[in-house]
C-alpha cells in the first residue's frame, strides 16, 4: 500500500489536522476519571495522528480526516488501557454496579443496599462486595486529595502517609543516589533534541506548544519526541532494576532505544552513574537532570 514518505508532507498533514486531536480528547475525556491526565490523552492522540499521517495511502478513496479520527481515537483508548491497573473484567463489573445503582436510585429515590444490588444484577452479595473491593484497589488517588470537606484547610491524603527519611537509612540513601545518578546519566545520553525537550518540559515547566514553536516543528512532533525519550529512560531504569515497568519491545522508537541503552552501557560504569548523583546542582554537565 502506498504511504507518504516525504517528511514535509507528513508534517503538513499533521499540522492541518491537529485540531482533530483536541476535539476527540474532549469527546473521550468525560468517560475517564479526573486522575487521568488530559495532557497525556492529547499526547497519545497526537502520536496516533503522526503514525496515521505516515501510513495514510493518498490514493485511497477514504478522506484523511475520517481515517485519522478512527486511528486517533484508538490510540487514546489504547494508551489508557496500558496505564490502567485494573483488568477489563474489573472495569466491566464496576460499570455494571454503577449502572444498577443509578437505575435503582432513579426509581426509588434512595441508594440501593448490597442485597438489592445483588438482586438487580443476579449475583450474590459476596460478589457485590468483591467487585467493590476490586474497584477500590484499582483506584488511583492524588496525594493532594483533601480528606473531608473543610475547604483549603482540610488535611490531604499525603498528610496521612509517613515519610521515609532516606538520611536515616543507608540502604535507601544509596538506592536514591543510584536512581538519581542513573537518571541524570540517561538524560545526558539522549539525542540532543530529546534531551532539550525533557529539560525544558519537565525541569523548566515550558509548554509543548512553545517548545515546538522555537524548534520549528509541530506540537505533535515534540510530543512524540518527548514520549520516545521517556520510554528510553524508562527502559534504562527497568534494566537497572529500579522497579520501573518495562517498555513494550514493539513500542515506537525500538532502534533508537536500543542504541541509547548501548551508548550508556559502553560509555559509563556504575561508579560513574553513582557519582553523577552528587554533581552540584549549579554545575551539571549538559543534559543532566536532578529528580530532587
Amino acid at each position: 500500500m502506498p504511504t507518504i514518505n516525504d517528511d514535509a508532507k507528513v508534517e503538513q498533514l499533521v499540522s492541518d489536522h491537529l485540531y482533530l486531536v483536541q476535539h476527540i480528547v474532549h469527546e473521550l475525556a468525560a468517560r475517564y476519571p479526573r486522575h487521568v491526565d488530559r495532557q497525556e490523552l492529547w499526547s497519545a492522540g497526537a502520536m496516533g495522528l503522526v503514525e496515521t499521517a505516515r501510513r495514510f495511502d493518498p490514493d485511497s478513496d477514504v478522506p484523511f480526516a475520517h481515517y485519522a479520527r478512527i486511528r486517533i481515537r484508538g490510540a487514546i483508548i489504547d494508551s489508557t488501557r496500558t496505564r490502567d491497573w485494573a483488568t477489563r473484567g474489573v472495569r466491566r463489573g464496576q460499570r455494571d454496579l454503577e449502572a444498577a445503582a443509578a437505575s435503582f436510585e432513579q426509581r426509588h429515590h434512595r441508594p440501593a443496599n448490597p442485597a438489592e444490588l445483588a438482586g438487580l444484577l443476579g449475583i450474590t452479595e459476596d460478589e457485590v462486595a468483591r467487585r467493590r473491593a476490586a474497584a477500590h484497589r484499582s483506584t488511583v488517588l492524588h496525594l493532594d486529595q483533601p480528606l473531608g470537606s473543610a475547604g483549603d484547610d482540610a488535611a490531604a491524603l499525603a498528610d496521612t502517609i509517613a515519610s521515609l527519611d532516606v538520611e536515616t537509612s543507608p540502604e535507601k540513601q544509596l538506592e536514591q543516589r543510584e536512581l538519581i545518578g542513573s537518571l541524570r546519566t540517561g538524560v545526558r545520553f539522549l539525542a540532543d533534541n530529546q534531551r532539550d525537550i525533557i529539560e525544558r518540559y519537565y525541569l523548566r515547566g515550558e509548554r509543548l506548544r512553545d517548545i515546538a514553536d522555537e524548534m520549528g516543528v509541530t506540537e505533535a512532533r515534540v510530543s512524540q519526541l518527548r514520549s520516545e525519550a521517556v520510554r528510553a529512560l524508562q527502559s534504562l531504569l527497568a534494566e537497572a532494576n529500579f522497579g520501573a515497568p518495562g517498555v513494550d519491545p514493539e513500542a515506537p522508537g525500538k532502534r533508537s532505544r536500543a542504541a541509547f541503552l548501548a551508548r550508556v552501557a559502553e560509555n559509563t560504569t556504575w561508579q560513574q552513574r553513582l557519582a553523577a548523583a552528587d554533581a552540584p546542582g549549579g554545575a551539571l554537565a549538559p543534559g543532566m537532570v536532578t529528580t530532587a
